[in-house]
């Protein structure tokens, strides 16, 4: 028979087996690692930049085990690509690079900054070298400075710098060596060394017909560029662990830690937790994230500029304010709040545009002419967008992006002047017809004033010293020059300027 003391003493051990599994389950969700994953799926601007440095700041905000760049893109802006190149640099979290597809030109500087690479089979990644918005190679200024920058952040990572250099310069050699070593040589030493009789295997030829560097995910792996292979983001978290080397985290995979282990000893190389199976939060692109993108891409920027400026024109041809100039300062609106998002202080120049409409208004409506306010007024304005531009795009296609602007402003200012008075619209605003005498419109009466000098007429009403008097079957009205007249005196015209008729009194005596 069951006592209440055995039952009391099960219910006992039941509590205590529930509280060690709860503790357990505890534990071993604290173990699971905690992943962000940032995509970047388009061409790098500054708007993706700014995507990509909040999703930084946000996983390290949860104090993240690793960061996850999943990358397919045809490259971009090199201003943004270093932007975000520094903020990868600067976080204490772990990073890998998974080329999912491609990354090509600013897309290959950014894998490079982080520290696994892992790519997809038929992966690539290369081609990174400066061109113009219409294709067109940059010069050897610009150049080598893509070049010092892919090679910096290659040597951060212990990766072989010529690798990244070919990438960059065609003109470069990309060899190995006797002693197996591969390394980015100028044609003039490459000329030197095979004189000499030395065995150089030509990875990439050179010269002025070279070639830029592209690599597929084999050839990657072959010139230690890539650390890893995988097909999906599930893939790569197997191969990956935590580990604590003298107080830093990395992400390597088995094969990288038992390498640090014999360089360092295990003792120095802890593993922490492995990523498999990891908690995953994904940086998504919001709406908002969307927005910005569209708002601030060079042709949209370009189109937002003309059609705000063609409002404000449209409105100043008009009377009052009405359509024209809500949906002029709209677009306004939306080119310089669109690229306060892009953290580049747009709002300075904002306000130095509407004070170039506050200076505009002030020469046509105040002050008589053109001078110096209305200069002044074009200069606050297009100076503002040159800095938005200058400060958004790269200098070259800022100068492309706002001549285009410029051009599209003036050429539909241009037919609007001859199309809108044409229209049943325009008629709405403006009058039309012209008040010229033709038609029978007058500013005062017809009459020949200077006629009535030295006539008399009879005061209908006091004048002091103005009134109205009567000369045969007209009442005129006029000013008295000396005293006071009562009505039904006597008055004498002796003076008329223009409409203006001056008389004084008869004396009755």
């Amino acid at each position: 028979m069951i006592t209440k003391r055995k039952m009391r003493i099960a219910a006992y051990i039941l509590i205590m087996l529930g509280c060690l599994l709860s503790i357990s389950a505890l534990i071993a969700v604290e173990d699971d690692a905690y992943v962000y994953i940032i995509s970047i799926r388009t061409e790098i601007g500054r708007g993706l930049s700014v995507y990509i440095n909040n999703g930084i700041r946000d996983s390290e905000k949860v104090n993240a085990d690793a960061i996850i760049f999943d990358i397919d893109t045809p490259g971009g802006r090199v201003d943004a690509a270093v932007e975000i190149v520094r903020s990868i640099q600067e976080t204490m979290i772990p990073t890998i690079a998974y080329v999912n597809r491609q990354a090509i030109s600013a897309g290959a500087l950014i894998s490079l900054a982080c520290d696994q690479i892992v790519i997809t089979s038929g992966g690539t990644i290369g081609d990174a070298a400066p061109v113009t918005i219409q294709g067109e190679a940059l010069g050897e200024k610009a150049v080598s400075y893509i070049r010092g920058t892919i090679k910096s952040t290659a040597e951060r990572q212990g990766r072989n710098t010529g690798v990244a250099a070919a990438m960059v310069d065609k003109r470069l050699y990309l060899v190995r060596g006797e002693n197996g070593e591969i390394e980015a040589i100028r044609p003039d030493k490459y000329d030197e060394r095979k004189a000499a009789g030395e065995q150089l295997e030509v990875i990439v030829a050179g010269g002025d017909d070279g070639e830029l560097l592209t690599l597929t995910a084999e050839e990657a792996s072959r010139y230690d560029l890539a650390d890893a292979q995988a097909e999906s983001i599930e893939e790569l978290l197997a191969l990956y662990k935590i580990v604590d080397i003298n107080g830093t985290s990395l992400a390597l995979t088995q094969e990288a830690i038992l390498q640090k282990q014999k360089e360092l000893g295990s003792e120095n190389v802890k593993e922490i937790k492995s990523l498999k199976d990891s908690i995953i939060e994904e940086v998504s692109v919001t709406l908002a994230d969307r927005v910005v993108f569209f708002l601030t891409s060079p042709w949209a920027s370009s189109i937002l500029l003309s059609l705000g400026a063609l409002g404000l024109f449209v409105e100043f041809r008009t009377p009052g304010f009405g359509v024209p100039g809500v949906l002029g300062l709209l677009c306004i609106g939306l080119f310089f709040g669109g690229h306060m998002l892009l953290q580049i202080e747009a709002e300075w120049a904002a306000t130095a545009f509407v004070l170039g409409i506050g200076l505009l208004l002030l020469e046509i409506f105040v002050i008589p002419g053109f001078g110096v306010a209305g200069i002044a007024g074009i200069a606050f304005m297009f100076g503002s967008v040159l800095y938005v531009f200058k400060n958004a795009y790269e200098f070259e296609d800022a100068i492309l992006w706002l001549s285009v602007s410029v051009i599209m402003t003036f050429g539909f200012s241009i037919i609007l002047a001859y199309i809108l008075p044409k229209t049943r619209t325009w008629n709405r605003f403006v009058l039309e017809t012209a008040m010229d005498s033709e038609l029978g419109y007058h500013s005062a009466s017809s009459d020949d004033f200077q006629s009535y000098l030295g006539k008399t007429a009879t005061a209908l009403t006091p004048l002091r010293p103005s009134g109205t008097v009567r000369l045969g079957d007209k009442r005129l009205d006029v000013v008295t020059v000396g005293d006071f007249v009562d009505a039904e005196a006597s008055v004498k015209i002796v003076d008329v300027e223009g409409s203006k008729i001056f008389v004084e009194g008869i004396d009755s005596t």
